[in-house]
């Protein structure tokens, strides 16, 4: 039951941080859109440590099915080792992007006032 658990969550998720984590623009100051959490980069350290640990027990099984069990253990070392790299970069690109952030601070023009605050906009409003 756990194996086939661990199986459908690597069907879900291999190597989040490819896809979801995004890095800082070059151009944009301050980064621009890019990811500063570092949810992605954890769920792939955590799915790579459990499939190393479950492809290690396999890959040691001496049992019945010893064949069958090192071969999933190899497959399953070789998708620990993709989310180990996915982790990797997660982290170095969510790294990146809150160190552009520290550096370049927001733009004063990006900061607006609440609705009922904004003294331009109720000045037009009156003449």
């Amino acid at each position: 039951m756990r194996r086939t658990l661990m199986l459908c969550l690597l069907l879900l998720c291999p190597g989040c941080s490819f896809w979801a984590v995004r890095g800082p623009a070059p151009e944009a100051p301050g980064g621009g859109d890019c990811t500063t959490s570092v949810a992605a980069p954890v769920v792939d350290g955590v799915l790579a440590a459990g499939t190393a640990g479950l492809g290690i027990a396999a890959m040691g099984d001496s049992g019945y099915l010893s064949g069958a069990s090192h071969g999933a253990g190899a497959v399953l070392l070789a998708v620990a080792a993709v989310e180990t790299v996915a982790a990797v970069y997660g982290g170095t690109k969510v790294g990146q992007c809150q160190q552009a952030r520290v550096e370049v601070p927001p733009r004063a023009r990006a900061v607006r006032p609440a609705p009922g605050l904004d003294l331009r906009a109720a000045n037009s409003v009156d003449r």
